[in-house]
């Protein structure tokens, strides 16, 4: 059985998908280690999906603790270079789809999850936009009640 992690990993990049989001479609949302958008294998548009550190809540038991499974969303896609309103026009509507999908809500409760929660990061990474990507990242964490020794 794949650890907790790596199945809600697989959950939520099928959960964004599901969203059928306009212009963010399987071919596009890749899993990685990492956040690095390689120019050998350059996405021109989609997302990246990553695991970030996990969080212990304070909801436990002596029998039980929550752990909270992060995923670092980086939303990406080749930028024109301008600093208009319309930069971004993109990225906003998948960013605020994908938050209203999971913040506060339980979508993966199957896969063990009993709230999702969502930790804002940079609207725009201005890194990126230094290498002519526009991006755009939030974390999705996952609670999940586990039993302790």
């Amino acid at each position: 059985m794949p650890a907790t992690s790596e199945t809600l990993w697989d959950a939520i990049v099928g959960q964004i998908n599901g969203l059928e989001l306009d212009g963010l479609t399987t071919a596009n949302i890749r899993q990685q280690p990492v956040p690095l958008n390689p120019a050998d294998n350059q996405l021109t548009a989609g997302a990246i999906v990553s695991p970030v550190t996990e969080t212990e809540g304070t909801n436990g038991t002596n029998r039980s603790r929550d752990i909270g499974y992060g995923f670092q969303i980086t939303l990406l896609k080749v930028s024109n270079g301008a600093l208009t309103k319309t930069a971004q026009q993109t990225l906003l509507p998948w960013r605020a789809a994908i938050r209203q999908h999971f913040h506060h809500q339980s979508p993966l409760a199957a896969h063990g999850c009993y709230l999702c929660t969502v930790e804002h990061a940079p609207v725009v990474l201005p890194d990126a936009w230094k290498h002519h990507i526009d991006a755009s990242a939030l974390t999705i964490r996952c609670w999940v009640l586990e039993q302790g020794n």
